[in-house]
């Protein structure tokens, strides 16, 4: 393929992503049909089966095009960052509330978890061993478990939607949940080394 033809896929994907966005914008993925999008995009449904054989094909790209839009932050290098991590996670998922939803939709949410969660929660373990390292193996596993959860879009959805909280609230109970689950670590120092 030349460069010049590579530029075109690129762009007639792109064209795609961008036509399906739009109807997401108004309608649930569930409606999202080849159809609507060729339409939308106003090219040829027949040319959309040329970048995209199938809609699970076309469901993978468009998860990794609004997950990447979303910025993520990466999870931090110090355990003490991890509270002031809550509020610019919370603050990028305020930001872009469809966006999110559309993610955590039964056929997008399992796209996003094989994708990025074994990774965040790995980054979390080897963050707690590094700074708690008195701490069981079993216990850190745990504690990142939960910290990943509370440092998810669905604990977010959680907390805005469900519970109705407006950001700061929400904010502070994630930033609460991280700070009690520091404590919990920092404590078995302490009943290994009575004083």
């Amino acid at each position: 393929m030349s460069l010049l033809q590579e530029k075109k896929a690129a762009f007639t994907v792109n064209l795609l992503l961008d036509a399906a966005w739009e109807l997401l914008k108004r309608c649930d993925i569930d409606e999202l049909s080849f159809k609507k999008v060729a339409e939308q995009a106003d090219i040829s449904q027949r040319t959309m089966f040329r970048y995209f054989t199938t809609r699970e094909a076309f469901l993978d790209a468009l998860t990794a095009r609004l997950y990447a839009e979303l910025d993520m932050p990466n999870v931090p290098d110090e355990v003490d960052a991890l509270p002031s991590y809550i509020a610019t996670l919370y603050a990028k998922l305020d930001a872009q509330p469809r966006k999110v939803m559309v993610l955590l939709s039964a056929d997008l949410l399992p796209r996003v978890l094989n994708a990025n969660t074994k990774q965040r929660l790995q980054a979390l373990e080897d963050l707690l061993k590094n700074h708690f390292s008195y701490v069981s193996a079993d216990d850190i596993k745990k504690t990142a478990a939960n910290l990943r959860y509370v440092m998810s879009a669905s604990s977010w959805r959680y907390y805005r939607m469900h519970f109705e909280f407006d950001s700061q609230m929400a904010t502070e109970c994630g930033q609460l949940f991280v700070t009690q689950s520091l404590a919990y670590l920092g404590s078995k120092n302490l009943s290994q080394n009575p004083a």
